[in-house]
């Protein structure tokens, strides 16, 4: 099935629109100190052919893996409601 890029770009910048959101609250009310740029982490994870390059793949893989966690997190959280989701951010796990 055919996707227009366009649709691909709204959709990535809605997700970075989001996930930026919700990296600076938990930066701002949570444990979150390290630096985050989901921008460059979407390009950096575009590159052609990184697991086929060994030292983008040994620090690219778990980039992609905790993405891919977080994004499971989120759709988990939304599926089950708003009482699954704790109301004070240090208190989500």
């Amino acid at each position: 099935m055919f996707v227009p890029d366009f649709r691909y770009k709204a959709l990535e910048d809605e997700f970075v629109s989001r996930m930026t959101t919700i990296c600076r609250r938990f930066s701002d009310h949570g444990d979150l100190k390290d630096y985050f740029d989901i921008p460059q982490m979407i390009k950096t994870l575009k590159i052609e052919g990184w697991k086929d390059v060994p030292p983008f793949e040994f620090y690219l893989t778990p980039l992609q893996n905790s993405l891919n966690k977080v994004r499971k997190n989120m759709l988990d959280m939304q599926a089950k409601g708003v009482l699954y989701i704790h109301y004070y951010l240090a208190n989500n796990t």
